[in-house]
């Protein structure tokens, strides 16, 4: 299948799931997953435009960054414009409907009173349910590409994991990994990355910093990679620099098996808030429930956090297709955390895109 013809099905297949005459939608990497073109409009508007009841669809784009629309074969129009130029009369002429569908979280009051120009109150419709739901669902070629981001996340792993690491500050280990990331074709890093050694990875969203690392620390880092395709990849290990005591065995070994449990329960057809209960459950029956503070997972693809999210309240079903992490940690603070996070593809056989060693052995950097 060519990719006009995917992102067409694309279109057809979402126009299918909303009952609105028109659809704008104004978030670049939403314009992009219908559309294969990403602009970065800063300011000025970009809009994809799309009649739900024959499906043509027009781009309305700065005319600066025609170069970047010049493929875009599958579009039915191209709608530039110049700066000083009024952007919103070429919607007025496109949207000749009663109704448009809009991303209720994304369009600004300023644009929202535009469109009152045209359409009535009532007539403006969140679609953002919507989106998600169609970009929770990725395609065989989407898993392939996740699976490409996951690959040079892991190489750029192997080779921090291969040199010696005592004395480097977390900053410098994640500039190592973007570094590394990039080497193996990535376009930089998805988000961070975070590296959090000692007492700061009880910190699950924590900034690395000048801390050094040293012998008995946890080492934990949580990073990804976003490729030239735009797809992300997120994956975390923690480390044990040195021989691991007790304790830190202990703590590591609740967090492996509620991940373990986790991806096993992420299966075609099961109730989200079951998986975040069966890793949770791993964890609390080893009483360390209370230091774990977060949903077990997400979803993900073009960013870093999709439809779905994989939490205790979240009762909907895993369908084929969508792409989740199972991510259970344990953070005691002024002590030190835990996190093992691993990338799913949910199919009739679900499909780990991760294949990074998570066995407390592999988790040991000793020295030398």
């Amino acid at each position: 299948m060519t990719e006009v013809s995917i992102y067409k099905d694309k279109v057809q297949q979402f126009t299918q799931t909303v009952d609105v005459d028109f659809i704008m939608i104004t978030e670049p990497l939403n314009v992009y997953y219908f559309t294969g073109v990403l602009i970065r409009p800063h300011e000025r508007m970009l809009a994809l435009l799309i009649n739900t009841n024959t499906n043509e669809t027009a781009l309305v784009y700065p005319a600066l960054d025609e170069g970047m629309v010049t493929g875009a074969t599958n579009l039915t129009k191209k709608l530039p414009f110049s700066d000083g130029e009024d952007a919103f009369q070429s919607i007025y002429d496109f949207t000749d409907g009663q109704s448009i569908g809009v991303e209720g979280d994304v369009l600004s009051f300023n644009r929202y009173k535009r469109l009152r120009e045209k359409f009535e109150d009532e007539n403006i419709v969140a679609i953002d349910t919507e989106i998600s739901n169609a970009r929770g669902i990725k395609t065989k070629e989407e898993k392939q590409l996740l699976l490409d981001a996951v690959e040079i996340t892991e190489k750029a792993l192997a080779d921090l994991t291969s040199r010696e690491v005592i004395g480097m500050t977390e900053a410098e280990v994640a500039s190592y990994l973007v570094d590394r990331m990039k080497a193996y074709g990535g376009v930089g890093p998805s988000f961070g990355p975070i590296v959090l050694t000692g007492a700061n990875s009880a910190l699950p969203h924590g900034v690395p910093g000048d801390t050094k690392i040293q012998s008995g620390d946890f080492l934990l880092i949580d990073f990804g990679v976003v490729t030239k395709d735009n797809y992300v990849s997120d994956i975390t290990r923690t480390f044990i620099v040195g021989e691991p005591t007790d304790k830190q065995r202990e703590i590591y070994e609740a967090v492996l098996a509620a991940n373990i449990a986790g991806v096993k329960a992420t299966k075609k057809d099961a109730v989200i808030s079951s998986i975040d209960n069966s890793g949770r459950h791993e964890i609390e029956s080893k009483g360390y429930g209370e230091y774990f503070t977060h949903r077990i997972g997400h979803g993900l693809g073009l960013d870093i956090h999709e439809a779905p999210s994989m939490d205790k309240n979240n009762h909907d079903t895993l369908i084929s297709g969508n792409v989740v992490t199972i991510e259970p940690g344990i953070y005691i603070e002024g002590y030190g955390g835990v996190r093992i996070e691993d990338m799913l593809f949910v199919d009739d056989e679900t499909v780990s895109l991760t294949s990074y060693p998570k066995s407390i052995e592999d988790a040991v950097l000793r020295k030398g």
